[in-house]
């Protein structure tokens, strides 16, 4: 019984310290305030190049691309809760799926296969323009989601801003974080 009992506490002692763990943004937890988190960014190599609300981005290297970080808080700033890489823009459906596979098959090699994935283009040529056309009016879906540690990692093909375009994006959410941000909001309403 004494064997049993020291099993299950050590059991829930492993839950509690998973559930407190944040998720992680090459190598710095998604914790704590959008100062403290962007000063560690900018130590990993990252340049800030603007602010808007509560958001702040930055461009530095991503596995070795060239990428735009923004970095999500509250609306006080005092709890960061999100990270989004964003990739350059393209109007070559080929650059759009080949990087979203190379990151897929990235992110299943670290933490498995994706708890969901979706990937369907409804366009009936396979044309650059069709598929292009496609991810313009937003009806192509290519996105998958790793529940990990800490958090969920998203990876999706986005339409951009641009004429015809579209990107690639993978978001980053800490599951602590995020839960007090909706709390707060919560009672907002």
């Amino acid at each position: 019984m004494k064997r049993i009992v020291i099993v299950l506490t050590a059991l829930f002692a492993t839950i509690s310290m998973m559930a407190q763990e944040h998720l992680s943004f090459k190598g710095i937890p998604i914790e704590g305030s959008m100062t403290e988190f962007c000063q560690k960014l900018k130590a990993k190599g990252f340049t800030s190049i603007g602010q808007e609300n509560n958001v702040t981005l930055f461009t530095g290297d991503f596995t070795g691309r060239e990428a735009t970080v923004g970095v999500t808080a509250t609306d006080d700033g005092q709890n960061v809760f999100a990270v989004v890489v964003l990739f350059d823009p393209s109007g070559e459906w080929n650059t759009l799926v080949n990087t979203y596979d190379y990151y897929k098959d990235l992110y299943t090699r670290k933490y498995g296969e994706p708890a969901a994935s979706t990937e369907k283009n409804p366009s009936l040529s396979d044309s650059n323009t069709s598929l292009m056309i496609e991810v313009h009016e937003g009806t192509v879906v290519y996105v998958s989601a790793w529940d990990v540690a800490g958090g969920d990692i998203q990876l999706s093909i986005e339409k951009s801003s641009g004429f015809y375009e579209g990107m690639v994006m993978i978001r980053y959410r800490d599951s602590q974080n995020i839960e007090a941000k909706i709390k707060r909001d919560l009672e907002d309403i």
